[in-house]
């Protein structure tokens, strides 16, 4: 591709929300609170989807990237897996760069996009057809008619952007729409009332830096209760989810042989996956045999009762459950859950923060979270 403005914007790589270090020891609800009030911040709704960069070079030329590379080393082009966003981008003027997300409007969840651009091309736009087709919900802009963006605030692009917004039009397209202050604060309680996955907050005067995860310049906010919760693991684990449709499909090294049950070689096998061969990739714990995730539980009298799972714990936790009985942690959540049908409340999304060694596990307890019920 051409350059934009003297930029090779297909070569860029995506730049990387920040986010609240495990170790950061204030109410990080609060904290984040203070940075949306502030007036500092700008923030819009983020949809769950998969990234993808929109790219029109001088010439015409036109590329749908993802934020990682392949098996060759370069950006794979998507365009032609959504021919129903076409027309929008032929319609936009030459030396354009737009970022956004790929999504199902009705079925959000990255993984679900996954299973359409993971696909080879034709299959993807089958199954387009017989469903429901994927949306572009644009959040920024990097060039726009031969002029590059990456000098401009964010606030000149967002005028930008509502620019486009105006132009071009297409059933298909969305551009986000951006708040401030108690708006803004509103707005993150309104998504995530509906099931919304949060908002992106970024700093006022701050322009594009590709590749860079700069402390609090962006943020992703979610829902998360303000006070913390000590536990401590059971020793029982989960069975891991077997087949992987994460957004890394096409440099994954983790497969089996579907008849034989085979543990393959860890390298890639995408090629071989996509041409029809007996196999499927499967996700790095059912691989090795580890668990999905752990158990964790507090106590009630004098007995253990489970409140949640933890996931997204390192390779040590899950490889040896059993090993880590009895460890004190401290967690958040995003909410507390009760049910209306006589099961015990638990916690709804729990994290892991740290181990507590200075905390028994038998001071854990029930009513410290749930009270006297």
């Amino acid at each position: 591709m051409n350059k934009i403005d003297g930029i090779e914007f297909h070569e860029l790589p995506a730049e990387k929300f920040w986010s609240f270090p495990k170790s950061y020891k204030k109410d990080t609800k609060e904290e984040t609170r203070n940075m949306i009030f502030s007036g500092e911040y700008i923030g819009s709704r983020k949809m769950d989807g998969a990234y993808y960069r929109f790219i029109k070079d001088m010439d015409g030329n036109m590329v749908l990237q993802g934020r990682s590379k392949g098996v060759s080393g370069n950006f794979l082009n998507k365009y032609d897996w959504v021919p129903q966003l076409h027309p929008f981008f032929e319609s936009l003027p030459n030396g354009t760069c737009l970022l956004g997300e790929i999504y199902f409007p009705e079925n959000e969840g990255s993984s679900n996009v996954t299973k359409i651009m993971g696909c080879l091309m034709q299959k993807a736009r089958e199954r387009q057809e017989k469903g429901d087709k994927l949306h572009y919900y644009i959040f920024d802009v990097w060039a726009f008619n031969g002029e590059s963006f990456l000098e401009k605030k964010i606030e000149d692009r967002i005028n930008t952007l509502i620019d486009i917004e105006a132009e071009y039009v297409s059933e298909y397209v969305e551009v986000a729409t951006y708040f401030e202050g108690n708006e803004l604060w509103e707005q993150l309680q309104l998504i995530l009332e509906n099931g919304g996955e949060g908002v992106v907050i970024t700093k006022k005067g701050t322009i594009p830096e590709p590749g860079k995860r700069k402390a609090r310049k962006s943020l992703k906010i979610k829902k998360e209760i303000s006070n913390t919760i000590d536990c401590f693991f059971t020793g029982k684990g989960t069975e891991p989810t077997k087949e992987y449709t994460g957004k890394e499909l096409e440099t994954w090294p983790y497969y089996i042989n579907t008849i034989t049950n085979e543990r393959l070689e860890v390298k890639e096998h995408y090629r071989e996956y996509m041409t029809g061969s007996p196999i499927i990739p499967v996700t790095k714990p059912y691989y090795y045999g580890w668990a999905g995730s752990l158990e964790i539980g507090v106590v009630k009298g004098d007995k253990v009762f489970p409140i949640g799972l933890l996931s997204g714990l390192s390779d040590d936790l899950k490889s040896q459950p059993a090993a880590q009985k009895g460890k004190t942690i401290e967690v958040s959540c995003m909410e507390l859950q009760y049910h209306d049908d006589g099961r015990q409340p638990g916690l709804r999304h729990a994290k892991f923060i740290q181990f507590r060694p200075d905390k028994d596990w038998k001071e854990c307890k029930w009513e410290d979270i749930f009270g006297n019920d």
